[in-house]
């Protein structure tokens, strides 16, 4: 009988840089694949964090290395990514949000997180910015 495949690392601290991203998208992808996504969903879901990742550190550090903590984990309903680092807050209000079909410069990275995620929350505690990105398992792959 093959053996179930071992569930990936649920936690990482890293020092976000462009050369890190890679491991972080493979993590990404095991976890999908992991929670039962096929591969279309689980590409989805890689862009989503992907862009996530790359915001981080595009506006919160803006382009320089920083922390970023992720914890990874199935709840009954979903699976959650949960992002947090220590750079400048995010402002929703200040973000120039595309919606699908609509042209211009800037303001996709919301539009790839939606894609992947029907559930996303940005907060702010203390020095931290935390974003969840969850997404309903696969029909019949529910945890109990």
């Amino acid at each position: 009988m093959p053996e179930a495949p071992s569930t990936p690392a649920s936690l990482i601290d890293i020092e976000l840089a462009p050369p890190r991203l890679h491991g972080l998208r493979n993590l990404a992808e095991q976890w999908a694949i992991h929670a039962g996504f096929d591969h279309l969903d689980s590409g989805k879901i890689l862009s989503g964090v992907d862009e996530a990742l790359a915001n981080i550190h595009i506006h919160s550090y803006e382009s320089r290395p920083g922390p970023v903590h992720m914890e990874i984990r199935l709840s009954k309903e979903e699976l959650i990514f949960e992002i947090s680092d220590h750079g400048k807050s995010f402002d929703p209000q200040n973000s120039t949000g595309r919606k699908a079909g609509e042209l211009g410069v800037g303001g996709w990275g919301t539009l790839m997180m939606q894609n992947g995620f029907q559930r996303i929350e940005r907060r702010r505690v203390g020095n931290r910015n935390i974003l969840l990105l969850a997404r309903h398992l696969p029909a019949g792959k529910g945890k109990t």
